[in-house]
This record gives structure tokens, C-alpha cells and sequence, in this order.
């Protein structure tokens, strides 16, 4: 068990960065290690918020979903739980609320400007939720 996998995709990134980059002897090793490093770092936070940003999306797209002019597909969708807490199973959920969202954008950007107002208020709250942290 690793019990803080966040925490070790961390520290091996900065090993990559601190220790193994400056004693490469060519600039593109050391500018791969320092990618991979990122990469790292990326994944470490991922880790550490992948099914409670994913689930604070399926929630507001509930709830925005629920605004919308009715929908079967949406209506569905607003009635699912993930299969498990599962990151696999809350993607797939994530994935189809999103699918939903797009088509549901398409029409509004057309004839609601209400509606359009909030999925874009919706996708700025998702992409601040989803960023990354990076070092430099």
C-alpha cells in the first residue's frame, strides 16, 4: 500500500528535477526529465482530486440540466450515480454529462441566451476546478 500516492508522484518529481535533470549531459535529457518531472506533478494532484472534481461537475450539471428545457437523455442522466467511486465509473458518468452538455450548448447558443449564460458560467467554474498547479 502507498499511502499517500499524491504525495509520492510529488516526491518523485522532484528527484527528477532536483536530482537526476542537472546531472544529465545533454540539454534535451534534461529537458525530458524536467517534462516528465511536470507530468509527475500533474498526476500527483490529479490523483488527489480526480472523483471530487468529476463529482462537483456531475452535481452542477445536474442542477443545470434541471434548468433546461426537458430531455430524456437529460432527465436520465439527472437520475445516475456512478457504478462505483471508482475513477473508471465516475468518468464514464463525467463523460456522458458532458456529451449531454455540449449538445444542450449547441441549442442554446442558438435560442436561449439564459441557458448559454449559465453553461458558460458552468465551464469556467469546471476549468478552474480542473487546473493545475505548476511550479514555475
Amino acid at each position: 500500500m502507498i499511502p499517500a500516492p499524491g504525495r509520492t508522484l510529488t516526491d518523485l518529481a522532484m528527484r527528477l528535477m532536483l536530482g537526476i535533470a542537472p546531472q544529465t549531459t545533454t540539454t534535451f535529457a534534461a529537458a525530458d526529465c524536467g517534462l516528465i518531472a511536470q507530468l509527475l506533478l500533474t498526476m500527483g494532484q490529479e490523483f488527489e482530486r480526480a472523483v471530487d472534481t468529476r463529482m462537483q461537475d456531475i452535481h452542477e450539471l445536474k442542477a443545470l440540466f434541471g434548468t433546461a428545457p426537458a430531455d430524456a437523455a437529460r432527465a436520465r442522466f439527472m437520475g445516475a450515480t456512478p457504478a462505483s467511486l471508482h475513477l473508471r465509473d465516475v468518468n464514464a458518468l463525467h463523460d456522458e454529462g458532458m456529451q449531454l452538455l455540449a449538445i444542450l450548448h449547441a441549442q442554446a447558443e442558438a435560442d436561449d441566451a439564459a441557458l448559454n449564460a449559465r453553461i458558460w458560467a458552468f465551464l469556467r467554474a469546471h476549468s478552474e476546478r480542473h487546473k493545475f498547479e505548476t511550479l514555475g
